[in-house]
């Protein structure tokens, strides 16, 4: 009997956490601020996001993203550009009313494309008129290398929650990791305005 009782609790408590609720699909697009690698490239990351709810407490969301991101050190600039595809699956282990709190974890696939300089000249000369007479030596013109593009695959990780500001719209802020086969990392932190449909 008691084995009843608890075969009986599980499938109503399983049914009505699967119990369809009306598909509700989002439309999300954000800005975040991001970092390449080891934290010593920042930029802007900008990506649009559909979601689709599978039931109570999980969602699809593919997402693209292009990312710009640069750093100066002296007289070198480094930058990079990307563009990338995640596939996340999103779980909801804290819903309530009007707001919820959302774990995303999925593939990523990510195409980079690095500018970095690769050589430039340091020569010494006399004084140098509008230098102070301490710099005896010029920094000769940069060549930049032409630009690495490769593809590179990975996972991402997503912290995300939501707040439904009025029927049918929802602002959120998110933060994520990905990290890739090549070695690359990159770390963001942003707001998102979505649409319910």
């Amino acid at each position: 009997m008691r084995h009843t009782i608890l075969l009986s609790l599980l499938l109503a408590v399983g049914h009505s956490a699967a119990a369809q609720e009306p598909a509700l699909q989002t439309v999300k697009a954000g800005v975040s601020y991001i970092l390449f690698g080891s934290g010593d490239m920042t930029g802007i990351n900008y990506y649009n996001e559909y979601n689709r709810q599978l039931n109570r407490f999980m969602a699809f969301g593919p997402s693209v993203h292009l990312g710009y991101g640069s750093s100066d050190i002296g007289y070198l600039r480094f930058t990079k550009a990307s563009f990338a595809l995640d596939p996340n699956l999103y779980f909801s282990p804290m819903r309530f009313d009007r707001s919820k709190v959302r774990i995303g974890v999925g593939p990523s696939f990510r195409f980079l494309s690095d500018s970095h300089p690769n050589g430039y000249g340091i020569y010494f000369q006399g004084a140098i008129p509008n230098l102070p007479s301490s710099m005896e030596y010029v920094i000769g013109p940069l060549q930049y290398e032409r630009p690495q593009n490769y593809w590179t695959v990975g996972y991402t990780v997503v912290l995300e929650a939501e707040l439904k500001v009025a029927t049918r719209w929802m602002l959120g802020a998110r933060a994520s990791f990905q990290s890739y086969t090549s070695g690359e990392t990159a770390a963001t932190l942003g707001l998102n305005v979505g649409y319910l449909f």
